[in-house]
């Protein structure tokens, strides 16, 4: 075979347009051209059993996929209990070459179908939202707690899991901080997560193998078609179908049927999962909170170790998820003692899980020939 000859040939004829090649074809079947005409680097003009003119392309001339697809492809669909056939196997007679040629050798998908009530994928589970206080409070020496080079920052962390009440990480003395920087609470929003294991699928209904070869451009006397080199309908085996298969995992659209006259498009559409599910399955998210969810809370510092009222330095609120704090004490020349919080709003919400689910691939076919 002259597979990898022709393959590198055909691919650089890929930027000789059809009407350039004109003066030098021959018209008529491959097999009566005289040379230089049928050589792999002047294909020549292949007509057709029925008289019509296939370009120069020997092979399958069908309409340019979309963008969002491969180029086209043959596949074969069978049942789970039928022998997958190998892409390496497809093999055909060559119109230009005149010899036993691989057509579409290289294997680019497995697919599978699923029944009904199929649950491949694990479940999808969204934790309770909470509200926290805050966790990282610092004495900033400069009074907008911006940090400039020669700022400082002297720890005046909570307690870990800090509910509000009255602590006293220590004492920082006035002349050594400005303000009192506070950050914004943990976020707490929901946190996906899976639950079990995913039940084992039944047997499909059907697999799938598509297999690819030599796909050409401006080889067709129909602008905007593309010529599949040597899978015309004599080469190809019952049981597989000329497809094209979407480059992204969801779900796409077909061309629309061809009417009355016009020439097949990829109209028939099918949908395939990678035979490997578990490797398919769509991420566990947490959708947006059904019920507004909202953490507001209010922070006091003061200058003793107690939390007493007549020490009070300042007070601001934190809005857990937004942005940090700056307390500047009403008091010039106190102590930072202590600090205390409580909630001003907190209103948790609850949030509804997504994903979890197979994605599907979108293949659409040419119809198959009637009868």
């Amino acid at each position: 075979m002259r597979w990898n000859r022709r393959r590198w040939l055909l691919r650089a004829l890929i930027t000789l347009p059809l009407g350039g090649l004109g003066g030098a074809l021959v018209a008529g079947g491959c097999g009566s051209a005289e040379p230089p005409c049928g050589e792999p680097w002047n294909p020549c003009l292949i007509t057709n059993e029925d008289g019509t003119s296939n370009g120069v392309c020997g092979g399958k001339c069908v309409i340019q996929p979309k963008e969002s697809f491969h180029k086209p492809m043959l596949l074969w669909i069978g049942d789970p209990d039928d022998p997958e056939p190998a892409c390496e196997d497809l093999t055909g007679f060559g119109l230009q070459s005149r010899d036993t040629e691989q057509i579409a050798p290289t294997r680019s998908f497995r697919f599978r179908s699923l029944l009904p009530g199929d649950e491949p994928c694990p479940t999808c589970s969204c934790s309770v939202p909470s509200c926290s206080m805050p966790e990282i409070v610092a004495a900033h020496s400069h009074p907008s707690c911006e940090n400039t080079p020669a700022a400082t920052l002297r720890p005046f962390n909570p307690p870990r899991v800090w509910t509000g009440e009255c602590t006293s990480p220590g004492t920082v003395p006035a002349e050594e901080f400005s303000a009192i920087w506070i950050a914004p609470g943990p976020d707490g929003s929901c946190t996906p997560s899976t639950v079990g294991e995913p039940s084992p699928p039944k047997s499909p209904a059907k697999i799938a193998v598509a297999c690819s070869g030599v796909v050409m451009s401006n080889w067709c006397p129909e602008i905007g078609d593309v010529c599949m080199v040597d899978q015309q309908e004599t080469n190809v085996p019952p049981g597989w179908r000329y497809c094209m298969i979407a480059r992204y995992d969801e779900i796409s659209e077909c061309y629309p049927p061809a009417g009355p006259g016009e020439r097949p498009r990829f109209s028939d559409k099918l949908t395939f999962y990678d035979r490997d599910l578990t490797r398919s399955c769509e991420p566990c998210v947490c959708g947006p909170s059904l019920m507004p969810r909202e953490c507001v809370a209010r922070v006091s510092a003061y200058s003793d170790r107690a939390c007493s009222e007549g020490a009070l330095l300042g007070t601001t609120t934190v809005t857990a998820g937004e942005v940090d704090r700056c307390l500047r004490p009403e008091e010039e020349g106190a102590a930072l003692g202590s600090i205390r919080a409580e909630w001003e709003v907190n209103h948790v919400g609850f949030c509804d899980p997504a994903g979890g689910e197979p994605r599907p691939t979108t293949v659409c076919c040419l119809p198959e020939p009637e009868g």
